[in-house]
């Protein structure tokens, strides 16, 4: 297998053209350099500079690189300022939480620009060390994330087409595989088969080359909506806090991610945190708080409102609650509030255990909520993403309409009679046995022996998988 490697001769001549452009730039600002800053595992130099007046502003400065990756070129660089202008323009009151850029400096094979210093630790700082500090991790995530709704965030929509994952990531793992060829042993990434935790599997371009010619394979993990503004790349080190207002903390936002297009704002919550409802996840104060103070804005009476939501989707609580408002709309308003105060989310007891007992294939989650809704939740609490999930993004009819669990019994590939639900809704049950499948039920929601399940549990923890001599498995009380 032959990988292309920038030579050390190239690396070299790099570098000197960025010394040398470093040291012009200085020269044109007056300014002495302080320390140069690493940032993750980006290309481009970044150097703390005192100015003249006593300030401090970073500079970063990107050189042309042959063979570099996409958002670590020149390109990817150039379109990032154009995001934050337009990012600015459009939704300015979110633009004053990202770094400010002063000034741009563009030459042939190179880009420049420089921003305010603000003394920081990026939002992860607080759980790395011998003493993490967890509780502050998530407040400082719930004001990163609330400042991003409420200041403009995803001001626009449109549907995005089949097989953006196998397009994206497809091409994206070929390009960048070099970089894993470099670091890791040959035993992982020389070889025809790799041994993973004793389970043979297909060399990752061989896996890349399959996505790429089968999009049907991760049409249940595209993004079915792209949005703008998103800011494409919010992992930790791109979120700074820069000191405290009070009791919250003070944030900026760097590095976007280089596009002017909508984008998939998983992006922005996957690489943060993730979080689902009732029966893996145990998430009713937030489903509470937020439809509740969504009733009293709309001057509806909460009970009446919450009455609604066991198993519902969100449009279809709306159209029940407030015919006369545009439920699709109000939903959309509602989505980010669905992923607040994560720390509030707690896995029900014995979900972890039982998903991880489970073979990969087996088994799907079918939600009343959005696709983003349901993988923040699931990640958050740290249960594993199914290999079929249905939402309320996949569906015309949601709950106690059986479409959702005959969808994924379909892609499971099984007959709607070879399934057990799990449910904690009466719409659900409802659902489930309209579909022909058995249902154990989880008390909680109401739900009682006479609403048509096998048996009902306080929790996953009174439930245990068997393997029959055949090895088909089967769901059963825990003795």
């Amino acid at each position: 297998m032959t990988i292309a490697v920038t030579p050390v001769a190239a690396q070299t001549k790099i570098e000197a053209r960025e010394n040398e452009l470093i040291g012009e730039l200085t020269d044109e600002l007056h300014a002495t350099i302080e320390e140069e800053v690493t940032e993750g595992g980006s290309p481009a130099r970044l150097l703390r500079l005192s100015m003249p007046d006593g300030t401090r502003q970073v500079l970063k400065l990107q050189v042309e690189m042959p063979g570099a990756v996409d958002g670590h070129d020149l390109e990817s660089f150039r379109v990032k300022l154009r995001q934050i202008d337009k990012l600015r323009a459009d939704a300015p009151r979110l633009g004053e939480v990202y770094t400010e850029k002063l000034r741009e400096f563009h030459g042939g094979d190179w880009s420049a620009y420089t921003m305010p210093y603000y003394p920081n630790e990026d939002i992860a700082a607080c759980i790395r060390g011998q003493e993490p500090r967890a509780g502050e991790f998530f407040d400082r995530f719930d004001v990163i994330m609330s400042a991003l709704a409420e200041r403009g965030w995803r001001l626009s929509k449109s549907r995005s087409e089949p097989g953006q994952i196998s397009e994206i990531h497809s091409d994206r793992l070929k390009r960048r595989f070099w970089l894993l060829d470099r670091h890791l042993a040959g035993e992982f990434t020389d070889r025809d088969r790799l041994v993973v935790n004793g389970v043979p599997c297909r060399h990752p371009l061989q896996i890349a080359d399959i996505l790429k010619e089968r999009p049907e394979l991760t049409h249940h993990i595209d993004a079915t909506r792209l949005y703008f503004p998103a800011h494409g790349d919010l992992n930790t080190r791109n979120l700074l806090i820069t000191g405290k207002n009070g009791d919250q903390p003070m944030i900026r936002i760097i590095d976007p991610r280089g596009t002017l297009q909508n984008w998939d704002i998983v992006y922005d919550w996957g690489k943060v945190l993730f979080d689902l409802d009732g029966v893996l996840v145990e998430s009713g104060p937030v489903i509470e708080q937020m439809w509740r103070g969504w009733a009293l804005r709309r001057g509806l009476p909460p009970a009446d409102v919450l009455a609604l939501t066991p198993g519902r989707r969100a449009p279809d609580v709306v159209r029940l609650a407030a015919p006369h408002l545009d439920a699709d709309a109000e939903a959309d308003g509602l989505e980010t509030e669905q992923v607040a105060d994560l720390h509030l989310l707690e896995e029900v007891a014995g979900a972890q255990t039982l998903t991880r007992r489970l073979d990969p294939g087996s088994w799907a989650v079918v939600t009343s909520g959005s696709r983003f809704v349901a993988t923040t939740r699931l990640e958050a609490v740290g249960i594993p993403l199914p290999s079929v999930l249905v939402t309320a993004d996949d569906v015309v009819r949601g709950k106690p309409d059986p479409e959702g669990y005959l969808t994924a019994a379909k892609e499971l590939g099984v007959a709607p009679t070879e399934c057990v639900v799990v449910e904690d809704a009466a719409g659900g049950v409802q659902a489930a046995l309209a579909a022909g499948m058995r249902v154990v039920g989880v008390a909680g929601s109401g739900l009682g022996a006479d609403d048509g399940v096998e048996f009902l549990v306080a929790d996953l923890s009174q439930l245990q998988v068997e393997r029959l001599p055949d090895g088909a498995m089967v769901l059963g009380l825990r003795r």
